[in-house]
């Protein structure tokens, strides 16, 4: 049996129990919620075995490999997963989030089965191997992507399918940190971008659940070691609003370090980028022979700055040298993330900043381990851009009510600051690099200012809506295309049919009638050419459709072009760099 005909069996069988859309699509994400939290375990575990593979030990400040090795594998490591990037799963490369927001939004939240595939496997060579990358950004997209392979499996609605991505995002996250209040704050920040959206109810179950799920795999102990905390006199503020300046200039420096390397790399082409990609993996490996605990996650040298292990020289050694190697290792094209290496830079920094003042005015700091964990949340603020989300990670992670004055200080300091002095979140830059715009609070006005004449795409495929819906399925098989307008004998608009229309009759066993029996006939959302394109996203977003039919003012019959929120975001996209590129010239 085919794939494609075991998915149109499935979809019977749900058919012939009265399963409705929306019982298919809760049932989809019981199903997420808890295949998210076994993948994150699953990838989480299968790092450990890399570690121990290549370096002898599950905790890389330990290593237990010749000198020479420990400079050889992540080069060799970060040459091989380049190879496979550069020619097999490109589109696998990178922390995974940006690539993320750019499925849901841009393609309707579909991830190809072969990227997260990709991502999973590549990610524990690049990462496993001592890349100077985090776990989470990989897991995102992991999920992400299983999210959307379930939804397709199961024939869901475009509409339905978009909305599991995010439903993978928090249960990702929420396996990852076992922090679930936190992962579905994330996802409602940085990809959905409504803290009042539609799936929030699915999103909570599926962060729970995944949760659920880490913590029957792996146990309920905590990411981090967590020292106890107080803040025994308000005086503190002041260094903790420090700590809040120091992260945020060490957040921005990492961004403009990150962004220029990536640029640079961006250039090459073909092999030279392979060989980039494995000399970034050799600069780190050099790194490591004198600090390993620079290499992959580094969670352990952080639980070991939040317990005020560390001196003061080693301290600043580890932050300077961790933010150069996640540059390079990050800039020169290497898969992962960067949620983890922001972490180990806070804690760094704020353990720095509390043994400085112990060394300034003794007897000050009551408790050291209590900055390097406000410092986390700090460098969270600063280079990902989610204040609530970099308030509740920490809390949750701590569940000590205590710190969170001390906390919600720094971060706001860091958030403001790492704003004025690097607008762009660095998400948006790495999606801008990549050729892709994405519209925020500051360039929205863009999209009232381009029109649909601008963006639609004026060579349609059309069906004609008196052929069987069997001939529509044979005339649209290999297609990219998921919906298609339907014409009358005169050539007139007169519905429109998905790939979810045809499933949906196959399932129910009437591919001999006509395909105007199941073309949607009723009101067809439309745009016209002069609309701008802020109405178009209106509507797709009010309906949660994929396309709109492009019609005549004169005649909404008369078929004129299609638009996609793929075509918006090129647009939009192309607007946006020319004004870029002009107002550099213009500086």
């Amino acid at each position: 049996m085919s794939w494609k005909n075991f998915r149109i069996r499935l979809l019977g069988w749900l058919l012939h129990f009265d399963f409705s859309d929306d019982g298919i699509f809760y049932f989809t994400t019981i199903i997420v919620g808890a295949l998210a939290g076994f993948v994150a375990v699953c990838f989480h575990v299968a790092l450990g075995w890399a570690h121990y593979l290549f370096f002898g030990s599950h905790d890389l400040s330990e290593i237990h490999r010749a000198w020479y090795w420990v400079a050889l594998i992540p080069a060799g490591g970060a040459f091989l997963s380049a190879l496979f990037l550069q020619y097999f799963a490109p589109e696998a490369r990178g922390s995974g989030i940006p690539q993320t927001k750019i499925a849901y939004v841009a393609h309707n939240g579909h991830i190809d089965k072969r990227v997260w595939i990709s991502k999973f496997l590549i990610g524990v060579l690049n990462i496993g191997s001592g890349s100077s990358l985090g776990r989470e950004g990989p897991t995102v997209q992991i999920c992400s992507g299983a999210a959307s392979w379930i939804g397709e499996t199961f024939s869901l609605k475009r509409r339905r399918v978009q909305a599991l991505v995010p439903v993978g995002c928090a249960a990702a996250l929420a396996a990852a940190f076992n922090t679930p209040i936190a992962a579905v704050t994330f996802t409602l920040e940085e990809l959905v971008g409504d803290l009042n959206a539609r799936v929030l109810g699915s999103i909570v179950f599926a962060a729970v659940s995944a949760s659920v799920v880490s913590r029957a795999m792996l146990g309920n102990e905590p990411v981090f070691s967590v020292p106890a905390y107080a803040l025994d006199s308000s005086l503190e503020l002041f260094l903790y609003a420090f700590v809040g300046v120091v992260c945020a200039l060490v957040g921005v420096a990492f961004i403009k370090g990150l962004i220029y390397l990536r640029a640079r790399w961006k250039r090459l082409r073909g092999f030279r980028g392979v060989i980039a990609t494995g000399l970034g993996g050799l600069f780190v490996g050099v790194v490591g022979i004198w600090f390993p605990e620079v290499f992959a996650v580094g969670y352990p040298a952080v639980s070991k700055a939040l317990t005020h292990s560390y001196t003061l020289p080693f301290l600043l050694c580890l932050l300077v040298l961790k933010l150069i190697a996640t540059a390079v290792s990050y800039g020169t094209g290497s898969l992962g993330g960067i949620f983890a290496p922001t972490l180990f830079m806070g804690a760094m920094a704020g353990g720095a900043v509390a043994s400085l003042a112990e060394l300034a005015f003794p007897g000050f700091v009551a408790h050291p381990g209590g900055y390097a964990l406000v410092g986390m949340g700090a460098a969270f603020a600063a280079v990902i851009r989610a204040p609530l989300t970099s308030v509740l990670i920490i809390f949750e992670l701590t569940q000590d009510y205590h710190i969170i004055l001390a906390l919600m200080v720094a971060n706001a300091i860091s958030l403001a600051l790492a704003r004025y002095w690097h607008p762009e979140p660095i998400y948006n830059a790495l999606s801008s690099q990549d050729g892709v715009a994405l519209p925020d609070y500051e360039t929205e006005h863009l999209l009232h200012e381009i029109h649909v004449s601008d963006a639609m795409i004026g060579n349609v495929v059309t069906l004609p809506e008196d052929i069987t819906i069997l001939d529509a399925i044979e005339r649209t098989r290999g297609s990219a295309i998921t919906g298609y307008p339907v014409l009358d004998p005169s050539g007139k608009l007169s519905g429109m049919a998905s790939n979810y229309d045809f499933s949906q009759a196959q399932a129910a066993g009437i591919l001999q009638k006509p395909l105007s029996e199941i073309a949607k006939k009723k009101y067809i959302m439309h745009a016209h050419p002069d609309q701008s394109l802020d109405s178009v996203m209106a509507k797709l977003g009010d309906r949660r459709i994929s396309r709109l039919p492009v019609v005549s003012r004169e005649d909404p019959t008369e078929l004129l072009g299609i638009i996609t929120a793929e075509d918006v975001i090129y647009a939009f996209g192309k607007v946006w760099r020319e004004q870029e590129h002009h107002r550099h010239d213009s500086a």
